[in-house]
């Protein structure tokens, strides 16, 4: 059996890919390793990348965008080691960090979830350890004005942390507790999953980590981009981890946070054209309509 089974799920980052997989196969490790690239219907080639220069990795094709939840689950069923690192493809991963990952999950059985410090490739550091997504945070990220101001209660990520989840660009976790845990929940199409599984991990009675000891760089936005599909997919997922963990009077609440954000970011666009923030007036009534509707199919149930 392996040590680790590495996940990557990819969609149009050719630009990143390779990288990110020399990383891997480039540096030494103590552990036994598997790679497995899934594919959500790449169109920039990048699967014939993978197949011609790392012919090690386990490529699973698929037909169409099942999403990022729906990928994930499918590596992890295809995966056959003690432990899962699902890791975006848009990052780099540090000397020892795969070697340290693994040895902290064993080191600590009552972690259930670990994340590490992630830095910008400026070598700025990337914050990726939480409290359960506010208001406010989900309001400037969906206004831009994220661009300005970061939002998160942990100021120092030099320390070890137990913060309600970490970012799932590099998540790791024991094969079987994801199993019994369900893995990813496929109704999150994009965003919020790793926020929703961490929160069942937790309820569980398990501990989730950050570790700054193993690093990673993140380039941020590999697939997803600053596209309006992307953010609508943010939104929908939003609602949906509060109409789940939340009671609904906070779920509608949210509804209107985020009508004033959407409101905003048209706004900075048009103050600030080169943030690329705007929005087209169909994209703008599309996300406008979900917003006001009473439900929506992608939200959840209680």
């Amino acid at each position: 059996m392996w040590d680790l089974s590495i996940i990557v799920v990819n969609w149009n980052s050719r630009q990143f890919i390779r990288a990110c997989l020399n990383s891997i196969y480039s540096l030494p490790h103590d552990l036994t390793f598997e790679c497995i690239v899934v594919d959500n219907h790449s169109s920039d080639g990048s699967c014939k990348i993978i197949s011609k220069e790392f012919p090690a990795v386990q490529l699973i094709e698929n037909p169409a965008n099942l999403g990022f939840a729906a990928a994930n689950n499918q590596g992890a069923r295809a995966a056959a080691a003690r432990f899962l690192l699902f890791l975006n493809p848009d990052t780099l991963i540090h000397p020892g960090t795969l070697d340290g990952a693994v040895a902290f999950m064993e080191q600590h059985p009552d972690a259930g979830i670990m994340g590490c410090r992630t830095v910008h490739p400026d070598g700025t550091l990337q914050a990726t350890a939480f409290t359960f997504p506010s208001k406010l945070r989900m309001f400037a990220y969906v206004s831009g004005l994220n661009r300005f101001f970061k939002l998160s209660r942990f100021r120092n990520h030099s320390v070890r942390r137990t913060p309600d989840y970490v970012q799932g660009s590099f998540l790791i976790i024991s094969k079987d507790l994801f199993d019994d845990s369900g893995g990813f929940d496929e109704r999150f199409f994009l965003y919020a999953e790793e926020v929703d599984l961490c929160m069942r991990v937790k309820a569980a009675g398990f501990t989730i980590y950050y570790n700054p000891a193993v690093s990673i760089t993140h380039h941020g936005g590999g697939s997803g981009g600053n596209s309006f599909a992307a953010l609508g997919h943010y939104i929908r997922s939003s609602i949906s981890l509060y109409q789940h963990y939340r009671r609904p009077r906070e779920a509608q609440r949210l509804r209107q946070v985020m009508r004033v954000a959407l409101r905003g970011r048209v706004f900075l666009g048009l103050v600030f054209s080169s943030l690329n923030l705007g929005a087209k007036k169909m994209d703008f009534e599309c996300l406008w309509h979900d917003l006001s509707a009473e439900n929506n199919q992608n939200t959840l149930e209680k």
